[in-house]
């Protein structure tokens, strides 16, 4: 519906109804606009302010309450999502101007604006109005503001959650469980435990969060024990406590309580699935996978993810093929991501086709995650215009999208190329973080391009403030040896201020070897060895360039 469409419709609001109608249908178009805004606070305030007749008089007030809390509502958004809490303030501070009372829903609409804030300033303003307005002792609305002076305090400090918590007039068993709530988020377990043990009412709920408490910090043996007292579990108890010993590294214990459950849900099977797969044993989170009654894509996802965590790509594809035909499921951005670095590591063009396909022919949105997953399967796979295509098209680009492009065309030997992106990046005013430069001075040493490398590290160091890590330092020292500055990269190296590791000398090594110089390999194969005398990886490329030294001097009798 284009704009002025909207606007018309606003103007002709002549009734409380019809804006709080109306208000569910526009709101989404507000955001970007502050005319619609500003056109629906108007007719709000409009409405509000008509003259009404006795008898209808509370219903409309009542109609107008809901209008305006419909309009806060919507700007206070959801999840983050279309969350605009300053102009949810400003709406409130109409619907005040107009006269228009607040119930208990506006605040906690407020409060969902303030948590989005993350700042404490916005809640106690809200708290001010909330005591003035009479709505003190709504425990509905006191249980909102304690989880959001949590939210929006200082990480981890349950303080200002408490304050309002000691002052509440009245508790339910919800004020008391989000408390607990609070200190278990905190990692403050010895409180939590100490309120959980004087509460007057508990539910699975309370029981449940010291659950999740105590594992959340490791502490397993305690989380057990509290659920062993559990009166009456639910299946999210189970749960828990599974999920609990397999994120803790306990999966025999975790196994042993998932085969007491009588009744096994989704979400069971699935911890178990990747419990199995976090330490590896593929072979049974595959066999518990096939026993499964019932799957949905997580358990999928877990499975294609568990085969591609062992290297066994092809498995990847096949499980994510064997999804679509026999689950039915659409694939979600995990999914995608997942089988897009499968097809990445198998380097099968043919595979990087047939899933380029699929996710056209889908419509499916190319998420920032998915686009930097999908450059990187090109890119490996050596089709760098395809990589390239969908970098231009993507509309936002994180510090991951560049490197994974700057060094797409590095892998492809387009040096030059990769080093028009990380200027293109500059340009744009991006800021590029530590790997970014190693991906740049990477192409630079490989590139042999001497000049460009110096001045782009010379730019991280001085114009960014980046402190080179090793990973730097080794781009450099391969920059040097590759154009056969053999020397510079000896002196490069002895003023680092990081230690070098053999690593870095291993690197000069084998430009020391390619370049023929015999005096430096010995120098270098020295360091090596002072520094990692029992590796035997470094002994054997030691050796070999003993080996290599005297087929030199053979060489060089010879003549």
């Amino acid at each position: 519906m284009e704009q002025e469409e909207l606007l018309r419709i606003l103007r002709s609001i002549n009734s409380p109804r019809h804006l709080q109608i109306h208000a569910q249908l526009l709101a989404r178009g507000l955001a970007s606009s502050p005319r619609l805004l500003q056109a629906l606070v108007f007719a709000a305030l409009s409405v509000s302010a008509a003259p009404s007749s006795s008898p209808r008089r509370h219903a409309a007030a009542a109609a107008a309450t809901v209008a305006h809390n419909t309009l806060i509502d919507r700007l206070a958004g959801r999840s983050g999502r279309g969350c605009f809490p300053e102009a949810a303030f400003g709406a409130y501070g109409a619907m005040r101007d107009a006269g228009v009372g607040p119930n208990g829903f506006t605040f906690t609409f407020l409060l969902r604006a303030c948590e989005a804030l993350r700042r404490l300033p916005p809640c106690g303003c809200v708290h001010g109005q909330i005591v003035r307005c009479g709505f003190g002792s709504d425990v509905v609305v006191q249980n909102a503001l304690l989880n959001v002076y949590y939210k929006c305090g200082d990480p981890g400090d349950p303080w200002a959650a408490r304050k309002v918590f000691d002052g509440m007039p009245k508790k339910d068993v919800v004020s008391w469980n989000t408390m607990l709530g609070v200190y278990m988020a905190s990692n403050n377990a010895v409180a939590g435990i100490e309120l959980f043990e004087v509460m007057p009412e508990r539910n699975v709920v309370s029981w449940n969060t010291v659950v999740a408490g105590f594992t959340r910090i490791g502490a397993t043996m305690a989380a057990r024990f509290i659920f062993d007292r559990i009166p009456i579990k639910d299946d999210f108890s189970w749960n828990l406590m599974i999920s609990g010993y397999a994120t803790n590294g306990y999966v025999e214990a975790a196994r042993s309580l998932f085969d007491k459950m009588d009744f096994k849900d989704v979400v069971s099977w699935t911890t178990m699935v990747s419990a199995y797969a976090k330490i590896g044993d593929i072979d049974s989170a595959k066999v518990l996978f096939d026993q499964m009654p019932v799957k949905n894509l997580v358990s999928w996802n877990a499975m294609i993810a568990a085969y591609n965590h062992k290297s066994r790509y092809g498995e990847a594809v096949r499980t994510f093929q064997q999804m679509m035909i026999e689950g039915g499921f659409m694939p979600d951005e995990a999914t995608l991501v997942s089988v897009a670095s499968a097809c990445t590591q198998l380097r099968s063009s043919e595979y990087c086709s047939w899933l380029s396909s699929y996710i056209s022919k889908s419509n499916t949105h190319t998420t920032v995650a998915l686009g930097n997953a999908l450059i990187d399967m090109f890119a490996k796979c050596g089709q760098v215009k395809r990589a390239r295509s969908i970098f231009r098209k993507m509309k936002t680009r994180s510090n991951i999208t560049w490197t994974t492009m700057i060094s797409g065309f590095a892998y492809n030997g387009r040096f030059r190329d990769a080093l028009l992106i990380y200027k293109e990046m500059c340009g744009q005013g991006v800021e590029p973080d530590d790997a970014v430069f190693i991906a740049a001075l990477a192409a630079c040493a490989r590139g042999g391009l001497l000049r460009r490398g110096r001045r782009i590290f010379k730019q991280m160091v001085e114009h960014y403030g980046i402190v080179p890590r090793m990973e730097h330092y080794r781009c450099m020292v391969d920059l040097f040896g590759r154009t056969g500055k053999l020397q510079e990269a000896v002196r490069f190296i002895e003023k680092m201020p990081l230690k070098p590791g053999a690593v870095i000398w291993v690197t000069l090594l084998s430009s020391c070897i390619a370049h023929g110089d015999a005096e430096l390999t010995e120098y270098v194969s020295a360091k090596i060895v002072e520094i990692e005398p029992f590796n035997p990886s470094f002994q054997v490329l030691v050796s070999n360039c003993s080996a290599l030294k005297e087929r030199w001097g053979s060489v060089m009798d010879a003549h």
